[in-house]
């Protein structure tokens, strides 16, 4: 629990230094019609449990199209940051894939 605590932690200091990317396990989910913040979910938006809801990131390479997504749900498990796509398809053929990420607020 310890360790887990401080590699959140130090990912975190990590993304909030100026013009720094971080390499962040990714997936992508399809389900679901109200995000953590309340909003409908749509192609740009994301999950992440690190960062405040309402963030701005900025992702190398782009993800389905997009180099900008905006934090607005939550994670249950599984991986660092979960791309929304309405294709379910699109979002199995994802995967799971390392991406660099930057906060952009």
């Amino acid at each position: 629990a310890i360790r887990l605590a401080l590699a959140t932690l130090t990912t975190l200091l990590a993304l909030h230094t100026s013009a720094h990317w971080q390499t962040m396990d990714t997936t992508s989910y399809c389900q679901g019609t109200t995000t953590a913040s309340g909003h409908h979910v749509y192609l740009g938006e994301a999950a992440m449990n690190i960062e405040p809801l309402g963030t701005t990131i900025r992702v190398s390479p782009a993800v389905f199209g997009r180099t900008r997504f905006v934090v607005l749900d939550r994670i249950g498990s599984g991986s660092q940051l979960d791309f929304y796509n309405p294709s379910c398809l699109a979002s199995i053929n994802y995967g799971r894939r390392p991406i660099r990420v930057s906060v952009i607020r």
